[in-house]
């Protein structure tokens, strides 16, 4: 009996423990306990106050209040404070007492609060250098009319509902070179928001970041007094559209140009790049832009342009992007992809990546791929080609024009066509790669029919074609693709073209297979484009399943994926939960806050810009299925808690009954009285006497 009650209090010793211990790992532990105390200072107020018996020493050099629901600061903080995190509380202004007595302090972070006031010249402390002010409630920042604050280099203002910037607003802070203001409401900046006291620029602003808010245009006025501007964020502007005229005049310094994910972003003006002869890097990707022209690059550093996801028009005007990687990097070449000319009746209407279009392109033209409106493809001349193991080995096919100068097209080894589907297909190997393959190659001129019928194919022969293209178009080449299915079989093809990348759709932080070609020069799977709704991903199955927790895993589809989102239902409840947002490499994902003994209906669905897969609930490729969780080992514990106690009750009661029966019995053997017997011979003795 003892053994059983020192087990059942180990078990509820080892129960209250790891619970403890539970809680302390998913809560942080404060610094100092909070209670309501009345005014501070005997102002009228019922702000949250907190004792000075938990604060930290006088010492003191970073302090965390984040999450205490304070309206107002501590009126003891320890004057040598240099971090002091204020965020995620209730307070109503910045500046005043509570903060000027902190004259050491360079870090202030009070983000995530209800701030609608502030007071530039009262109370701001003296050697802050970074200030952390976002995602509050201002809608105005008053103009600056105190002293300056001459160390303040960081300033965020994200995620308040400003409207406007008002002249001198920082000239308060002549050494201000980080200034956020994203995710606002601005929509006007004044001519002199960005000056000093004295009317002179704000010289040592390097960094400025206003994406997500309303501007429509960025004008020379403001940008001027930012000198030294090095990098300039207007990433997904619903309104920006256009970069024109001398914006960048008085910028010579900008060195990154972020306006990636801009849908209303239709034009810039090249020219406007000449200004920035420290330029290195260009973001300007799935914006609107249908062209993008050369300009005169005057720097020796290597510029980094991101075009993909823009709606470009195809023109040699962009080859240029391509034609000096020591001067010009595109990133994912292969994935920026142009449309032909809009009302083309001809069956080249799907799209080229730059890749092609720079293979096709000579350097010395600029014109449209094709006309608006061209001829009709009644005839044809083929050639064939003989590619053997020489690298960036092409058929060169030339004429003699009726000036007497020479038009040569060259056709790249890896750009063929299709008849049947009316668009050019990129082979996925490089321009490096050799093949060992004979193709048929047709030639067609928007506005010449060459000589000789149509579907005509000759032998093999490296022979020169000598035909009479006009000077002012673009020879469209197309591969004969039945002619090469039929030659191609049977074609030894080198080892090293033909090996699969190390790519595992199902692995978890998989690097993209398009990184893995461009380094390895391996081969990919085929991928559906960014413009077209993702296949649905495999759903693999779960692991580390508990009680309210599981983790989910699946497999990629061979789509473009920006991102993923898992979706689940608890049987017998109505709204769905959804984990949004998963990053594009992952594989798996943990869901947490479940209820034990439940069944989940869970769907991973993956996203691009053309939107969100489709959900399918059946074969092999499912992207849904159906789970339940492990039961609650709280319950567990109690049952066992609860069986181990009736045993132990009916233990005692067994042991007492068993006791009161033996006592009883030994009671009525100790309590008998002595039972007298007379010996009748002794009697007759004594009666003789």
């Amino acid at each position: 009996m003892r053994w059983t009650l020192l087990l059942l209090l180990l078990l509820l010793l080892l129960m209250e423990q790891s619970q403890s211990l539970a809680g302390l790992s998913q809560e942080t532990i404060p610094l100092f306990r909070l209670t309501r105390q009345g005014p501070w200072d005997n102002h009228d107020s019922h702000a949250t106050d907190s004792s000075c018996q938990g604060l930290p020493a006088a010492g003191a050099t970073s302090l965390t209040l984040a999450n205490r629901s304070l309206e107002r600061l501590p009126s003891c903080l320890p004057h040598t404070l240099r971090i002091l995190d204020g965020s995620h509380n209730l307070l109503r202004a910045f500046g005043g007492p509570e903060f000027g007595r902190l004259s050491e302090l360079h870090m202030l972070t009070l983000n995530h609060n209800r701030i609608s006031l502030l007071h530039w010249s009262n109370g701001t402390p003296a050697m802050l250098q970074e200030l952390d002010l976002s995602h509050n409630l201002l809608v105005r920042l008053p103009p600056c009319t105190g002293s300056p604050v001459r160390h303040l280099r960081s300033l965020a203002l994200a995620g308040n509902p400003l409207g406007a910037l008002q002249p001198r607003t920082f000239a308060c802070f002549p050494a201000l070179q980080l200034l956020n203001l994203s995710c606002s409401e601005l929509s006007h900046i004044a001519q002199e928001a960005f000056v000093q006291e004295n009317g002179g620029p704000l010289e040592a602003l390097e960094v400025l970041d206003l994406s997500s808010t309303h501007l429509e245009r960025v004008e020379s006025g403001w940008i001027r007094n930012l000198p030294q501007l090095k990098s300039l964020y207007l990433r997904k502007m619903p309104r920006l559209k256009t970069l024109e005229r001398d914006v960048f005049k008085m910028t010579p310094n900008l060195q990154q140009l972020d306006c990636q994910e801009s849908p209303a972003l239709t034009s810039i003006h090249t020219e406007i790049f000449q200004d920035t002869p420290c330029l290195q890097v260009l973001l300007l990707q799935n914006c609107n832009l249908s062209s993008f022209g050369p300009w005169i690059v005057n720097s020796s550093q290597v510029l980094s342009v991101s075009l993909f996801g823009n709606p470009l028009t195809c023109s040699c005007e962009l080859a240029w992007l391509l034609m000096d990687t020591n001067k010009t990097v595109l990133h994912r070449a292969a994935d920026t992809m142009c449309e032909l000319t809009s009302g083309s009746e001809d069956p080249l209407s799907g799209p080229l990546s730059l890749v092609q279009l720079s293979d096709v392109c000579r350097p010395d033209q600029r014109t449209t791929l094709l006309a608006s409106n061209p001829p009709h493809f009644d005839h044809s001349v083929s050639a064939p080609r003989t590619q053997g193991p020489s690298i960036g080995q092409s058929t060169t096919p030339s004429a003699q024009s009726g000036g007497g100068q020479q038009n040569i097209t060259k056709v790249p080894s890896h750009t063929t066509a299709s008849l049947t589907h009316g668009s050019w297909m990129h082979s996925g190997t490089s321009e490096e790669t050799p093949r060992s393959t004979t193709d048929s190659v047709t030639i067609y001129h928007p506005s010449k029919t060459p000589p000789g019928a149509a579907n005509r194919r000759t032998q093999a022969t490296t022979k020169a074609l000598h035909i009479q293209p006009p000077q002012d178009e673009i020879p469209v080449v197309l591969l004969d693709d039945e002619s090469e299915e039929d030659e191609t079989h049977g074609q030894g093809v080198a080892p090293h073209q033909d090996v699969s990348c190390d790519y595992h759709p199902c692995k978890h932080l998989q690097t993209p297979c398009a990184e893995l070609q461009r380094h390895f020069r391996c081969r990919c799977p085929g991928l559906s484009g960014e413009d077209t709704i993702p296949d649905p991903p495999k759903l693999q199955g779960v692991s580390e399943m508990t009680d309210t927790s599981m983790l989910i895993h699946w497999c990629a589809p061979n789509s473009v994926v920006h991102s993923y989102q898992i979706s689940y239902l608890a049987e017998g409840k109505s709204g769905n939960q959804s984990v949004v947002d998963i990053y594009a490499t992952a594989r798996q994902h943990p869901l947490y806050k479940l209820s034990p003994s439940t069944t989940y209906h869970v769907c991973v669905q993956a996203a691009n810009r053309a939107g969100l897969s489709q959900q399918q609930t059946s074969g092999w490729k499912r992207s849904c299925a159906t789970f339940t969780t492990k039961p609650s080992s709280v319950v567990i514990f109690w049952g066992l808690c609860t069986s181990s106690g009736l045993l132990l009750v009916c233990t005692l009661v067994l042991s007492v009954c068993l006791w009161r029966q033996r006592w009883k019995s030994h009671r009525q053997y100790y309590d008998t009285d002595l039972v007298a017997f007379k010996n009748p011979a002794r009697a007759e003795e004594v009666a003789q006497w």
